[in-house]
Formats: C-alpha cells, structure tokens, sequence
C-alpha cells in the first residue's frame, strides 16, 4: 500500500456554519506541506518510471549526480515506490525546517536541470539531484538557509565537498537562472493541488503506477519571458538549526 499524509491531520474535517465563515489550511501564499511532498513525490515517481522505460540517454557528463559515485557502490537499480519518496521528502522537509514554497521551487529547478542536461531520473540520480536542487532553491528562496554542511546530516551519504560540486554543477547546468516567475509558480502550485485532489489521498484506494502516469501525462511547463518573483506575504525571517 502506498504511504500518503494522514489526511485526519492534513484535511480537518469541514465544519458547518451560519456565519459565511471560511477555513482554508492551505493556499498559495501558505500551502500545506505534507499535501505538496505528496504530489511531488508523484511526479519524481512518474518521472522515473517513465524515463526507466524509455532508456534516455545525457547530453552532458551527469556520472557526477548518481549516488554510487560518492559511495562507491553498485548504482541503484531499484526503482523506489511512491511511499520512500514521500518518506524521504518529509524528512528532509522536517528536520531541515524548510518552508513548503521551496517544495515547489525544488521542483521547478528539478525540471530544469533534466530539460538542460537530458539526463534521465534513475534510481541512482534521484536523491543527489533533489537534494542539490534543494540546496540552491532555499539560499534562493528562504531568509535563513542552511550551509552545505548542514546537508550532510538530511543526507548523510554525502560529504561537504560532494554537496559543493552538485550545487556548482546544477548553477553551472542552469547558468545561474534561478528566477521563478509569478505565474510558473502559480501554476505548479495549482497543477500540484490538483494531483492531490485527483489521487488516492482523498480516497480509500493506493494510487496506482498508471492513475500517476494519467496525472503526469501533461506536466511539461513552459515559462514565460524571465521576470522577478511577486508573491505577496513572503515568509518572516526565523532563525533555526538543523534537528538533530
């Protein structure tokens, strides 16, 4: 069965009233965490299994992202369910204190670094190519980021030195564009939110290989001209540790 958020936590049941009150507990200036490592979680999955059957080939050297070149080790070969890669970003998400929007912006520099490269999402890339993308997008995008040694401790098979070289490389493969326009935003936040809606975590059933394929079918994103971000209510500047 696959692992999904405890809805009784995320999705409070809906409580009547007379008074037109409304109670949302997510949105887009604040969504709701454990919902939006569900739905990306969906996405990195479909994104594997779709690129494991298709044998797509890099038009870089990319050997510097798979894991069994740090570890030296056999690569990986397994394809992880749905549930370990949600596990994986809950983790990650809690102990490094992330907030939810570099869910998103993780995401989006994701895509763009698999578009540039054309390297395939394997069961080898996966976890130093989320965990690089997610070094860049919080020194983007949060008022307090972490070091790359703090890095270490989210993922432990890497070392500061392996953690430096994928976010040089990754700055290197996107050439420094990390600006994420209003609308890209926006639009992947409510592609994820639809995900959410679409799939099992509202439902009885696991969601299935082929229902995250029929999600996924059309989640290339086109970006409009380069512009700054303009979302309103950015979060407070905190200051915070890495859970140990």
């Amino acid at each position: 069965r696959v692992g999904r958020p405890n809805t009784a936590t995320t999705m409070p049941l809906r409580r009547s009233n007379s008074t037109s009150s409304i109670y949302s507990n997510s949105s887009i200036v604040k969504p709701c965490a454990e919902l939006l490592h569900y739905a990306v979680s969906a996405i990195l999955c479909c994104q594997m299994l779709r690129e494991g059957e298709s044998q797509k080939k890099a038009k870089l050297d990319v050997s510097f992202f798979n894991e069994s070149y740090y570890t030296k080790q056999e690569p990986e070969t397994n394809f992880p369910n749905l549930g370990t890669i949600f596990e994986f970003l809950r983790m990650v998400f809690k102990v490094g204190q992330f907030n939810p929007d570099c869910c998103i912006v993780t995401l989006v520099y994701t895509n763009r670094l698999l578009g540039l490269s054309g390297m395939a999402f394997t069961p080898d890339n996966w976890k130093p190519v989320v965990i690089g993308c997610l070094v860049v997008a919080q020194k983007v995008w949060d008022d307090t980021p972490l070091t790359n040694v703090d890095f270490t401790i989210l993922y432990p098979k890497l070392k500061p030195r392996d953690i430096n070289l994928l976010e040089n490389k990754i700055l290197t493969i996107l050439q420094y564009k990390l600006n994420v326009s209003a609308w890209l935003y926006a639009f992947y936040y409510f592609r994820l939110r639809l995900i959410c809606e679409e799939s099992s975590l509202f439902t009885n059933q696991p969601l299935s290989a082929q229902q995250m394929r029929t999600l996924l079918r059309n989640e290339t994103v086109h970006e409009p001209e380069p512009r700054s971000m303009t979302l309103i209510d950015l979060p407070v500047a905190r200051s915070r540790a890495v859970i140990s």
